[in-house]
Formats: structure tokens, sequence, C-alpha cells
């Protein structure tokens, strides 16, 4: 189609996707050289366009008449799969030509331009989830935090106690207890689902849609979540309460320097913090075939200061501090001592069973021991 067309259509559905980016700043030196090559006449990557209706499926027939192909294209079920940023250089490129701030091109050349658009039919929203992250290859591609929060997106919607998430596109509340980065929290829910803190890569994000195509199995995540974002919320308030709010104070900050979190509203919301606390949860519940959160309200609630807390907190910041000072990946050793660390307070068995400042010590103990055994990576090539 020419250039004309797609605008008259690609202008009107750009909010449609609700998964899509803001757009990326025209300054961009990308968008920029984008822009230059279409008033060239370049030829640009094909546009992706789907329609989600699942109905829709068979809409498209080979010998369709224009009048039938232009109904298809006005349906409200239209989307950008892949395609946005350079929809917005099209327009921009188009009322640049149309007011004439480009000298020597005509609008009518730039407009009669062809383009080609491919278009999805019928896809459900696992198939444009999949298909916005398998295209999303090009020079500004998403953030893996953008990538986490569409794929989790049905999760989010939840009403969950009062809980509430941020989220990349739209920051709504200062993050803190209640309120979460819903990037931190999936990735803090997927450790507890896979008893391990390691952080999501790509590929464990493209595995989640295979995961997500059986409907029953994605309903009963969504329950686990909600039990696991409740059970941490519980625990985070008992923090709180325990520590009369704890934050650090000026000259505190001064003493140490780098700072793993200045309050419990932000530590509770660390991405190491949430990882931690899930992969443990996961070992504790998983190991002994107990899908039951029952207990763990007790545990959580249940947790003790044997000295005053403020000092305590700070003693853990100085822990974390070293931990931060010895590591190679900063963000991965802390989660493996917060791990260590929630693990001996919360498990039945532990010597330090619910005591603060004791799972702390074992906890030192436990991380050493296991950065300096770690067994050999295989590679690749051996």
């Amino acid at each position: 189609m020419t250039v004309r067309e797609y605008l008259d259509i690609g202008l009107r559905i750009l909010k449609n996707n609700q998964y899509q980016r803001k757009r990326v700043s025209r300054s961009s030196s990308v968008y920029s050289l984008l822009g230059n090559d279409l008033k060239r006449l370049c030829t640009i990557p094909t546009i992706v366009l789907a329609l989600t209706n699942e109905n829709k499926r068979d809409i498209l027939q080979m010998g369709m008449s224009s009048e039938q192909l232009k109904a298809v294209f006005e349906s409200e079920d239209l989307i950008i799969l892949d395609g946005l940023q350079r929809t917005y250089t099209l327009r921009d490129v188009r009322n640049e030509l149309t007011h004439g701030l480009i000298p020597d091109v005509g609008p009518n050349i730039f407009l009669n331009h062809s383009l080609r658009v491919e278009v999805y039919c019928g896809l459900s929203k696992t198939g444009i989830l999949y298909r916005m992250l398998t295209l999303n290859t090009g020079q500004t591609p998403m953030s893996r935090r953008h990538e986490i929060e569409i794929l989790y997106s049905g999760y989010r919607q939840r009403n969950i106690d009062g809980i509430s998430f941020n989220t990349q596109a739209a920051p709504e509340n200062e993050p803190g207890i209640d309120v979460y980065d819903f990037d931190n929290a999936i990735e803090g829910f997927n450790s507890f689902l896979d008893s391990d803190e390691s952080p999501m890569d790509r590929f464990d994000i493209l595995n989640v849609i295979q995961r997500m195509e059986k409907v029953t199995e994605d309903d009963y995540r969504m329950d686990l979540f909600e039990h696991y974002i409740k059970l941490y919320n519980q625990f985070a308030h008992h923090i709180d309460k325990q520590t009369n709010h704890w934050e650090l104070s000026f000259e505190e900050k001064k003493d140490l320097g780098s700072i793993y979190a200045k309050s419990i509203p932000s530590f509770f919301n660390k991405a190491q913090t949430m990882s931690a606390f899930g992969a443990a949860l996961g070992k504790i519940l998983w190991d002994k075939s107990d899908r039951g959160f029952g207990n763990m309200i007790d545990r959580v609630q249940s947790v003790r200061f044997n000295e005053a807390p403020r000092h305590s907190m700070l003693d853990l910041l100085r822990v974390l501090k070293e931990v931060r000072e010895g590591a190679k990946k900063i963000g991965v050793s802390q989660r493996l001592y917060l791990k260590c660390f929630f693990l001996n307070l919360l498990t039945e068995e532990s010597v330090t069973y619910l005591a603060f400042e004791r799972s702390m010590e074992k906890a030192n103990k436990d991380y050493e021991h296991a950065t300096n055994i770690q067994p050999r990576q295989e590679s690749l090539f051996d």
C-alpha cells in the first residue's frame, strides 16, 4: 500500500495495542536516520499488523475486492504488532513535507511511495505476545522489564488485597510496601516456581509463552502468584512494624557509601530481595511437596529480632555491601546471600529458625561455602 493509505490506518490504531511501548525520542540517531531515509524514498522493513479477534482467522482471502480489503483495515480489532516507531516517523516526515519544511521534496511523491504491510489474522493473546517478542529485534528493542510486563500483564489486572504494581509504561506510585515494581514481583514469582534466585533472561521469557498456551495451567499460576505476593507483602509489613518503619539516617548513608536500600519499603521492592525470598520459599515448599501457604503466613509473622532492629538492619546492609565489593556479578551474589538468609530464617528445621540476627550469621557461612565450592560450569566447547 502507499504511505498515504498506511497512515490513514496506522494513525487510527496507534493506541490499540496496550502492550506497546511509548514512543522512542525522535532525537535518537536511529530514528533521525530513518526519517532521512524516508525522505529519499528508501525501502524500509515490513510493518506488521494483526487482527486480534480469533473469529477472523480466515477473513483474508485471495481475490478480495478493494472494498472488502478496506473493511478489514477499518476493523476495530486491528493493532500494530511491529512498526510503531516507524509509524511515528512516517507521520513526522509527512508533517514536515506538508508544511514545506523540507525543500525540493514534494509531499505527494512521498505519500504515493509504496510500503510493504503484513497482516496476521485471528491471533490469540498468546500469539500476539509471542510475535511481539520474536519480532522485537530492531535497533531499539524492548527492555527485558517491558517484555516481562507484557507476558504477565493478566496477573497485574487482578485485585490482590490492596497491592498495586508499577510498570515501565505507567509508574503510578512510589514503590514500596503494597506498591511493587511489577517486573520485580514477577522475577520473585519466577524464582519461587523454579526455586532459583537467578535473574530472568530472554530464554526464560520466551519459555513462558509455551506455558501460557495451557489456559488451566495459567489460571493455576495466577492463583499461585496471588498467594506468593500476598505472603511477601505480609512479611514486608511485619518487618516494617517490628523495625518501627526503619530508614537510614543521613549520617548512616554517609557511613555506608553504596547503599542496598535506604528503608524497609525500598529493601522489599528490590529485585534481589524478591527473587531471593521467592527462591527460598520455593525450596521450602516444593521440597516438602507442600504447596500450601497457610503455615507460611504464621512463620513470616513470627520472625523476631533479638537485638535492636535498627542495628540489625544496619548490619544486614553492611553484609550486603561486603557481598557487593567481593562480587563479580553484584545482583547475582546479593540474591544468593539473601536466599541463604531467608532459608535459615524460614525453614522449620533450621537452628536459626525465625531469629533474624542468627539467620544473618548462618547465612554468612552458607554464602561463603556456596561461593567457594561452586561446581565448574561445563563449556559448550569442552
